[in-house]
């Protein structure tokens, strides 16, 4: 990977970075951006794309490799980030049209009928495919990304760009990293309990990106005694709201503005998508409480739990599953009907339960019942 950037920042190549609507995507995309520039990309090379969760569905789709290339001149290499590792058609439609494909995630590889199934990218940046001996398979995209900066400034200290004094500081990204990190609830590992502490070091001492200081603002949390709690509890879901609701361009560059006016008006936006985002995720509870009620007039829940409702919105099944799933403890999916006429949903497991590959059992078992699926063991 960090030959492949190197080679594209020495030749002057136009990099895409293909981003994902939650807060690790958001904070991702961020890094990415930031962290080639420090490392000598040239600004007018630097473009990326989010997708609607609505209009696109999730990953890299054949779609959003033909949205990619809209601009002009159009990019020649993609870089997914917390996406990608399952995204074999829409790597396998990028590569037909002859551009370079680095797929950055985190997520579990797709299984065919043949097995595992790995995009054909030029090169798959993710710890928990097979064969990878990184340590650390809690990395959330975020991270993963991080790694593969670290990477490529080595590869470029190598060849002569700068040594070790004059080399640039990539741990200014680590607000980011940590923020990202913590919002998308991995586990917290010893080396993710490290990069999250920089994060936090750093956003207490006042050095932190104009975005996260905006949020912290509009939250009306003190960044001198920033917590994790922060950025799971008043962060991370004003950025996700964004995804949910809205457009995450809004959140994207909120994390990427270096100008504090922007990242004050970009931040206050956020700020009232989440209030909508509460509102809408308050009258879906109320619905799905109503469900539970005719559906276990006794109390007891079964084994796993599915609601849909015609009226809920698919942008926030995942909050109102993850709250069933505490409530109740048991695996709770919660779907809504997209755009598209096709039922969209969001699992949430409870430990001891692996519910993505529960899920493959069930695509196997019953090949026509899935369109498609994807994820963690835990969501």
């Amino acid at each position: 990977a960090g030959v492949l950037l190197a080679d594209a920042i020495d030749a002057g190549r136009r990099l895409c970075v293909v981003a994902d609507y939650d807060c690790d995507g958001a904070t991702a995309c961020a890094v990415a951006l930031r962290g080639l520039a420090l490392l000598g990309a040239a600004p007018d090379t630097l473009h990326y794309v989010v997708p609607d969760r609505q209009v696109h569905g999730y990953g890299l789709t054949p779609a959003i490799v033909d949205l990619a290339l809209a601009p002009t001149p159009a990019p020649e290499v993609l870089v997914t980030v917390d996406n990608g590792i399952a995204s074999v058609a829409g790597v396998a439609h990028a590569r037909s049209l002859g551009l370079r494909v680095l797929v950055t995630d985190h997520h579990l590889p797709a299984v065919g009928a043949g097995g595992i199934e790995l995009p054909e990218a030029d090169v798959i940046v993710d710890p928990s495919q097979p064969g990878c001996n990184f340590p650390s398979k809690a990395l959330a995209g975020v991270g993963v990304m991080f790694y593969v900066l670290l990477a490529l400034r080595a590869e470029l200290r190598a060849r002569g760009a700068f040594d070790a004094a004059s080399q640039p500081r990539l741990d200014a990204l680590l607000d980011l990293v940590a923020l990202g990190t913590v919002a998308d609830v991995v586990r917290l590992d010893d080396n993710n309990r490290r990069l999250v502490a920089q994060g936090l070091k750093r956003i207490r001492a006042g050095r932190m990106q104009p975005g996260v200081a905006a949020l912290f603002a509009v939250a009306g949390r003190a960044p001198q005694r920033a917590a994790a709690f922060d950025f799971g509890f008043a962060l991370g879901p004003r950025i996700n709201a964004a995804g949910r609701l809205s457009d995450m361009t809004l959140g994207i560059e909120c994390l990427r503005t270096d100008d504090p006016a922007r990242a004050t008006e970009l931040a206050a936006q956020l700020d009232a998508i989440n209030r909508e985002r509460r509102e809408v995720e308050a009258g879906m509870r109320e619905q799905a409480a109503a469900q539970l009620e005719r559906l276990m007039p006794a109390g007891d829940p079964p084994p796993a739990l599915v609601l849909f409702d015609a009226e809920f919105h698919e942008g926030v099944v995942g909050i109102v599953a993850g709250r069933l799933k505490d409530r109740l403890h048991r695996p709770t999916f919660v779907f809504a009907r997209g755009s598209d006429g096709l039922l969209k949903g969001s699992g949430r497991s409870i430990p001891g339960f692996h519910l993505r590959d529960a899920l493959d059992l069930v695509a196997k078992r019953h090949p026509r019942a899935l369109v498609r699926f994807g994820g963690h063991a835990m969501a």
